[in-house]
């Protein structure tokens, strides 16, 4: 009987999604959420951050896609290095401007696609995260 226990526990430990990030040597830095009056313009920024020892590759793009849900408005959903804050440095970051149109709580879908550099092998990331707009009337 504790046989089955215990595997299901390590599958678990195995499978969760904190352990499979636990020491990947890169983070994808966001707010969970973000609150902006309704008409106003606010700013999502979004950073990827590497340990040291790894770059991110600058002959293979770095692609950020933002997919907002109705009642707020990005201008640019695909945005490359080169939009960038910094286009030249190590680890890009990007300052997003948003437009929320209607008071409520809107998630906006963002996905990371870069490669991860190490020694002399390098390595597909594709990170998907979400952020919630949270809208009031002024």
């Amino acid at each position: 009987m504790r046989a089955p226990v215990i595997i299901a526990v390590m599958i678990a430990a195995v499978t969760a999604p904190g352990a499979a990030r636990a020491d990947t040597g890169w983070e994808v830095r966001l707010p969970d959420k973000l609150e902006i009056a309704v008409g106003a313009t606010g700013t999502l920024p979004i950073a990827i951050a590497v340990d040291r020892g790894l770059t991110i590759s600058r002959d293979a793009g770095v692609i950020v896609d933002l997919a907002p849900e109705a009642g707020v408005v990005i201008k640019r959903w695909r945005l490359a290095r080169t939009e960038a804050v910094d286009p030249e440095a190590d680890a890009p970051r990007f300052a997003v401007p948003l437009r929320a149109e209607t008071a409520g709580t809107h998630a906006v879908t963002v996905r990371v696609r870069f490669w991860l550099c190490g020694g002399r092998a390098c390595r597909p990331i594709d990170e998907k995260r979400s952020v919630v707009v949270t809208a009031a009337s002024s």
